[in-house]
């Protein structure tokens, strides 16, 4: 899951809540109404998180 920093403790304590382990790539937040290059920033963070996840 890709999430903000800011929903950050309310994944994991959803995660908590069901009894599974919270798999979370987290980006600075916000997502929403961002230029071109903080978007890119964005997706590049989360690029390099799922390919550190994967690469394990």
């Amino acid at each position: 899951m890709v999430a903000t920093e800011t929903f950050k403790p309310l994944v994991l304590a959803q995660a908590k809540a069901r009894k599974v382990e919270a798999r979370l790539i987290v980006v600075k937040h916000p997502v929403g109404g961002l230029n071109a290059e903080e978007l890119r920033e964005r997706i590049e963070a989360a690029t390099k998180g799922l390919t550190e996840a994967t690469s394990k």
